[in-house]
């Protein structure tokens, strides 16, 4: 996947700051089109909000992104393009169950029907244009409904109180590509994406090689790293959380960076366990949903089953160190410390989008117009996967336009 040594003499076609899959996906992209790509990631492995961790003996479980669907139909042709068709593994259908006092409850359980029938004709009259989530369902399924129960499960969603995101951001209606599972992982886990991108002909990725500094130079543009080194591409990406492509954008485009800084973002440690299946007295689910609890959601590796092993992965509030989280999970789980057989964690950073997010990305789109610059990531339509990888195909596609 390449150093941190970069060789100052080459000019690149385009240098891409971050190799989630944001930043992966636009490279795959400029590069199928003849292009030279560099892609630069501050961390030691590529991924971003994509982070499988694995086991020696080849067992698996996600830390970050969890499940694909055959809706994401962008994401769909990348996977194809990169030759990883044979690799999408269907997902086991499972239950996904509330965390209720300790005691594991089945969702119904929780809601008052009386409520729900009262509210729910709604949703032949009610428009999400312009509501919070919290508004827009909240007045769907009754409002005790949505403090108690589905609060609570919308925000296990994106891992953080969903309340105040804007309604229609949640949750896309997007035509289907029935030829693939309604939901899928890929063999080995969604970092064997991460893995086949950031090796394509014409893609260099250099890890460990977080950018210090940008500026104007012939061709276009330099990029200094951490380390002093220098990178110089005709083109510009940045791949990057909002707080991070602000620092860097301040001396070339002060209202790029000035829109950035007004994206709301969130922390989220997440902490996954595996357990060999009969050290895991815990009943088989998809994924576990406290109605309040230090951690928003636990999902399961149990819909891709393995005869030797089970996990979990936590996503928890920010402020806790690993050892508090640790002794949440065995206190939900039941399982001794002792037994865990895998512990892996991964740190993200995702928006918080609020009513208004779209006119931010409206200013943002603005002060990039033919700059040379390009912006891609998770904060712009949605915080799916398919959303990062739309952005990248239209920027992508306005690059190649651009540069003709």
């Amino acid at each position: 996947m390449g150093d941190s040594t970069l060789d100052v003499a080459d000019v690149v076609d385009v240098v891409i700051l971050g190799a989630g899959i944001s930043g992966l996906s636009f490279a795959h992209h400029v590069a199928r089109a003849g292009l030279r790509c560099l892609v630069l990631e501050a961390a030691p492995s590529p991924g971003g909000c994509i982070r499988t961790a694995r086991g020696s003996d080849g067992f698996w479980f996600e830390l970050g992104a969890h499940t694909l669907y055959n809706s994401y139909s962008a994401l769909l042709d990348v996977v194809a393009e990169a030759g990883l068709r044979g690799a999408i593994a269907g997902r086991h259908p499972a239950p996904y169950r509330l965390l209720v006092e300790g005691k594991v409850r089945s969702v119904p359980s929780q809601i008052a029907l009386g409520e729900l029938f009262a509210s729910a004709w709604r949703v032949f009259t009610l428009r999400k244009a312009g509501r919070s989530v919290g508004d827009y369902y909240g007045r769907l399924v009754g409002r005790r409904n949505w403090r108690r129960v589905f609060s609570p499960l919308l925000s296990a969603v994106p891992s953080q109180r969903a309340d105040d995101f804007p309604a229609e951001m949640l949750f896309k209606q997007r035509p289907r590509r029935k030829e693939f599972p309604r939901t899928f992982t890929l063999k080995n886990g969604l970092s064997t994406l991460i893995e086949r991108l950031a090796g394509e002909e014409r893609v260099t990725l250099r890890v460990n090689a977080g950018a210090k500094a940008l500026r104007r130079a012939e061709p276009g543009f330099a990029v200094t790293t951490q380390a002093g080194d220098t990178a110089r591409a005709r083109h510009l990406v940045l791949a990057l959380p909002p707080d991070q492509g602000a620092r860097l954008l301040v001396p070339l485009l002060p209202a790029a960076a000035a829109a950035l800084l007004r994206v709301r973002t969130t922390t989220i440690d997440s902490t996954g366990v595996a357990f060999a299946k009969r050290d895991l007295p815990f009943p088989r689910l998809a994924g576990l949903v406290p109605l309040d609890d230090v951690f928003f959601s636990a999902v399961s590796r149990d819909v891709v089953p393995d005869e030797r092993f089970r996990a979990l992965a936590f996503h928890f509030r920010a402020g806790l160190g690993l050892e508090e989280r640790l002794e949440r999970i065995a206190a939900v789980t039941g399982a001794q410390r002792e037994r865990f057989a895998l512990v892996g964690e991964h740190r993200s950073c995702l928006p918080s989008p609020a009513l208004g997010h779209g006119d931010i990305v409206r200013a943002l789109d603005e002060s990039i117009a033919a700059s040379g610059v390009y912006l891609t990531g998770n904060y712009f339509g949605g915080l799916a996967i398919e959303d990062c990888v739309l952005r990248s195909l239209a920027e992508s596609r306005r690059l190649l336009s651009e540069s003709k």
